[in-house]
This record gives C-alpha cells, structure tokens and sequence, in this order.
C-alpha cells in the first residue's frame, strides 16, 4: 500500500509566508513611527513671516458675555475654556502667566479679560 507524504510544499511555504506578513507589518509600523507628523494645512514660507509679523499686532478683542475670571472645574481644559468664551488659549496663557494648561487646578481661577 503506497501511503500518502504527511509533507508538501504547504508544510513550508506556509510557516514562511507567514513569518514575511508579520516581518513586513512590523516594518510598517516603525517606519510609520519614526516619520514626523504632517502638517495639517502647510503655509507658504513667504506667507507664514507676513502672518507672524500681523498676528503678534493684532490685540485680541473679548466680548462683553465674557466674565473677568473663571473658577475651573474638575475635567476643564485650556482649550475647551478658551472655546467656551470665544478667546484663544495664547490669550489666556497671556493674562494668566505661570499657567500650566496641562495641569489645570479645580478651583483655581483665571483671568479671561485684562483689566486695563
């Protein structure tokens, strides 16, 4: 009785196949890993020093709803502050120097509008 190999071609080129999709996925991702971020919206060089030059000018208004202070709450961001009253978070950093906006305290209040 002439038996069938227990091996073929498959018992090999599979495990191979296999060991090269996780080789190359794993080349993927530290390839994608050490490239830096895109930006999201590139400006023209010539562009970016008019807008640099106006942008430090400009005084920012600040609408009369907003209040002269602010209590932070537990879970208040920079970000989500600044949107809230229609400031920018450079503005609040501005009056408020010293603060981190990364380690916002509850309790603690911020100016949101200079007092001159």
């Amino acid at each position: 009785m002439v038996g069938r190999s227990r091996f073929s071609v498959w018992t090999i080129v599979a495990p191979l196949a296999l060991v090269g999709v996780f080789a190359l996925a794993v080349m993927l991702v530290r390839d994608a890993l050490d490239q830096p971020p895109a930006a999201a919206d590139p400006v023209p060089a010539a562009a970016a020093a008019d807008g640099a030059e106006t942008a430090a000018e400009e005084p920012v208004t600040v609408g009369p709803d907003v209040p002269p202070s602010y209590k932070i709450r537990k879970g208040d961001t920079l970000s989500a502050i600044a949107e809230r009253y229609g400031v920018t978070e450079d503005y609040i950093r501005e009056l408020n120097p010293g603060l981190d906006p990364l380690a916002l305290i509850p309790g603690e209040r911020i100016k949101l509008r200079d007092s001159a």
